[in-house]
Parts: C-alpha cells; sequence; structure tokens
C-alpha cells in the first residue's frame, strides 16, 4: 500500500468513527428522554390517584380553601390548591393539596387521625410530592345548589359536587430539560359526599326541590 492509500484509508475509517460515536450519542440522548417522560407520568398518575381518592371522600361541608359559595357563581370556581375535610380511615382528617407556583412542587398531604388506616391518633402523611409542576396546573370545582321547601321554608345549601384536575408538568423552563410536556386530566372527579348530601336534604319529609 502507498502512503497515500494509508491515508484515504485513515481519513474514512476516521469518518465512520466519527458517525458512530454521534449516533450513539443521540441514541443515548433520547433513551434519556424517554426515560424521563416515563418517570414523569408515573409521579403524575401517582399524584393524580391520591387526588381522586380524597376527592370522592371529601366532605360536602367545611371547604377552606377554596371556600364554598354562598350564592350560585356565574362561573365555574378555579384554584391552584385545595383544602377539606374527607371521610378516610374511620376519621375525619384535612387534605391539602397545594401547588407551590414558586418552587414548581405539588404536595398532596393529609392531617389528622385516619391518614393511616388502623393508626389512632393524630397523624401526617405525605401522599405524593412531586416536582416540576407548570404554574398553569389547576382545579376547576363545580357548584351545585340545592334548594328544598319544608313546612313552607326554603333552604338553599350549595356543593362543590365535580373537580376537573389538570396537572401539567415537565416544562424546560423548571428545569426538566430531558423530558416533553406532559398533561394529565381527570375530567369529572365526583365528591360523592356532596352528591349524597345533597340527595339527603330532599328526602327529608316533606322536602321538594332539586341537586
Amino acid at each position: 500500500m502507498t502512503v497515500i492509500e494509508v491515508m484515504l484509508s485513515s481519513v474514512l475509517l476516521a469518518v465512520v468513527i466519527i458517525s458512530v460515536g454521534a449516533s450513539i450519542t443521540v441514541l443515548q440522548t433520547h433513551q434519556v428522554q424517554v426515560n424521563d417522560r416515563t418517570q414523569a407520568l408515573d409521579y403524575l398518575q401517582i399524584a393524580q390517584q391520591a387526588i381522586t381518592k380524597d376527592l370522592h371522600a371529601a366532605s360536602a361541608t367545611g371547604w377552606t380553601t377554596p371556600t364554598i359559595p354562598t350564592s350560585m357563581p356565574s362561573q365555574a370556581v378555579t384554584a391552584t390548591s385545595l383544602t377539606f375535610p374527607a371521610s378516610l380511615g374511620g376519621g375525619t382528617p384535612t387534605i391539602t393539596i397545594s401547588l407551590n407556583t414558586s418552587t414548581h412542587y405539588l404536595t398532596v398531604s393529609c392531617s389528622g387521625a385516619g391518614c393511616r388506616p388502623g393508626v389512632s391518633g393524630s397523624t401526617t402523611v405525605t401522599q405524593a410530592q412531586i416536582a416540576n409542576v407548570d404554574s398553569s396546573s389547576l382545579f376547576t370545582l363545580t357548584t351545585k345548589e340545592v334548594s328544598t321547601t319544608a313546612n313552607s321554608v326554603t333552604t338553599n345549601t350549595f356543593y362543590y359536587t365535580t373537580v376537573n384536575s389538570s396537572l401539567v408538568l415537565d416544562t424546560p423552563k423548571v428545569g426538566a430539560h430531558n423530558a416533553y410536556k406532559t398533561t394529565l386530566a381527570d375530567p369529572n372527579i365526583v365528591v360523592n359526599n356532596a352528591e349524597y348530601a345533597c340527595q339527603t336534604a330532599l328526602d327529608q319529609t316533606g322536602a321538594t326541590g332539586s341537586c
């Protein structure tokens, strides 16, 4: 082989090695993105499951964030945080679902007796906590009114009966550079105790009205 042939072979080999190396780097980057996105979705699902379970058990009254309206609102009530009592574990603990728009952490916590089934006394349990939650995440609450008339006296009571939960995760501006933006929404989480309270009010002797 001549010197020119050796040089050409070396150049071609270098090009092949560089091309293979670049392909491997792209594949590794893509794999990291896939793994991060899968992990992000898993975290979202865990948080959404905890939120759904707590809202199903939410009490019809006693909401502090947001407070239940005393008149029918003109539009749905929205909030980034929820605080309410729930019937869990034989007790009525306080559930706090809080989005910190500064740190982009969403925390679901339970405080009081009933947070841990079979454990008596007051305790605080973090049910779920996820990072990189975008501030566009939102809870939309539907308010329903029950009007009952008994003995010529009409009473109007208001309840949150459904909650739309929309969690937005993984935007680069909050640090999740290797994952795509992911949104997980539950459009209709029913607050079962509110529906039950509404129907119970109508079941009173002599009561008429609607939920």
